[in-house]
């Protein structure tokens, strides 16, 4: 219908014009009609584009905002998922049975405690010269402190994944600065008490002096503390300050170390390790035996028979002592 009309109206201009002998021997009246009709018709198809695009953005608008409200809910979905499945991970590496603790008067050396232990600030891990490992258990074993406990290695690698996860969440904008910073109980003790140190060594042994390896570990235990110091949360920076590994300490930007502070280097005894000749055994809780009461049988025990000594009495009369007769 709108190119019939069009149509029709461009034939009649054609045919007014061509119906003119001469285009100067148009009155001024007729030029002015002429030119006014074109005026519409170019003004009228102007404006007939000008709604179509008018309605076709707001019909894209409307698909689009109802596409990023799917978009939204279903990303909302995936983060809480994500951060569910981050919670989980690090629970199971935390209560997973991993470290021995051989020389300590206060800790039994044939118990296997759980790996939470070694984020505690009992358990103050060492940089070593050289990582020294041992078979000794029937799994690889590092040696974390200057007092010989042993660690599971394997968990170093758990935790090496874990925090990779969380670097790429990030990166992807799949969770938010302040999700990992409701994660800053289990991420910051990596930060401190020389636990980044001792990482950086073994899995850079072969390369000593690169954090290529722990490049995920930097960037979270960093995105969390920056996080903190712009919304100048103190529970968390209280807990590490005067407590940063060195080697992370000089890792961080200049503007981050205001108001912070690195361990202090604390010269520990070393004490030689308890031999033990059995492999230790997970126990949960040693319970004392009970003894059963001893019975002893009446029948056979032999009556001792008893020995009374009678005095007999004496009567003196006259210096003379008179015996009275024992009774029969």
């Amino acid at each position: 219908m709108a190119i019939g009309f069009f149509q029709k109206r461009i034939e009649e201009i054609i045919s007014n014009i061509v119906n003119a002998d001469d285009a100067t021997a148009l009155s001024a009246e007729q030029l002015e009609q002429l030119s006014s009709q074109l005026a519409l018709y170019f003004s009228t198809i102007l404006l007939t584009l000008a709604g179509i695009l008018l309605i076709a953005v707001f019909l894209l608008w409307i698909v689009k905002r109802r596409a990023n409200d799917g978009s939204q809910t279903n990303k909302e979905l995936e983060r809480q998922r994500l951060l569910q499945d981050l919670e989980s991970q690090f629970l199971s590496i935390s209560n997973q049975p991993a470290l021995w603790l051989t020389n300590r008067s206060t800790f039994d050396a044939k118990v296997v405690y759980e790996f939470a232990l070694a984020l505690t600030p009992e358990v103050s891990w060492y940089t070593p010269q050289n990582i020294k490992t041992s078979w000794h258990m029937g799994d690889r074993m590092a040696v974390i402190t200057d007092q010989d406990d042993l660690l599971t290695a394997s968990v170093l690698d758990e935790i090496l994944f874990w925090f990779r996860s969380l670097d790429r969440a990030v990166a992807g904008e799949l969770i938010k600065v302040e999700d990992i910073y409701s994660l800053w109980r289990q991420i910051l003790p990596f930060s401190i008490d020389n636990r980044f140190s001792f990482m950086a060594a073994y899995f850079a042994e072969d390369k000593r002096g690169s954090l290529d390896d722990l490049e995920a570990v930097r960037q979270v235990l960093m995105g969390v503390i920056r996080y903190c110091q712009q919304q100048k949360l103190s529970q968390p920076l209280k807990y590490i300050n005067g407590r940063l590994d060195p080697l992370f300490f000089d890792e961080l930007p200049k503007g981050m170390k205001t108001g912070l502070e690195a361990a202090r280097p604390n010269k520990v005894r070393r004490q030689d390790p308890v031999v033990m000749d059995e492999a230790p055994v997970i126990t949960q809780k040693n319970k004392t035996e009970r003894k059963e009461p001893l019975v002893i049988n009446p029948e056979t025990v032999a009556e001792k028979p008893k020995h009374t000594t009678r005095k007999e009495p004496t009567v003196s009369f006259e210096g003379v002592d008179i015996e009275t007769q024992k009774p029969e």
